[in-house]
């Protein structure tokens, strides 16, 4: 009797230590999506030349660009697999440009760029 009291207690104690808790598997898919990663390039000059900017983020967020590239920005590139748009405003508000692979910006957002979103196509 205290053989079997002393077994279910020491079974119930280690149950305990060392197991991880379970888990929801997510897809890998949701995974790249939620992981940080580089997402875009956007130069100062055109022809992708001058001042580099590179996006990290997750897919789908919004990003303010820093001060000390935000209106200055000329063309740019995605990641395969992305389509990226660079907003007039903060906050990715307002008019948008956005394009796929890469581009130079038209004269209308040219040098206005102050926030950037990529997301997977």
């Amino acid at each position: 009797m205290q053989f079997s009291t002393i077994t279910a207690f020491l079974t119930l104690a280690m149950a305990g230590t060392g197991l991880a808790a379970p888990v929801d598997a997510a897809a890998p898919e949701a995974l790249e999506a939620r992981a940080p990663a580089q997402l875009i390039d956007l130069w100062g000059d055109a022809n992708f030349l001058g001042l580099k900017y590179t996006g990290t983020a997750e897919r789908g967020a919004c990003i303010n660009l820093p001060s000390n590239f935000a209106n200055i920005i000329t063309s740019g590139k995605a990641r395969s697999g992305l389509k990226c748009t660079t907003w007039l405003n903060t906050g990715c508000t307002g008019t948008g440009f956005s394009f796929i692979s890469s581009a130079q910006f038209d004269s209308w957002i040219d040098n206005k760029s102050k926030s950037w979103k990529c997301i997977t196509l």
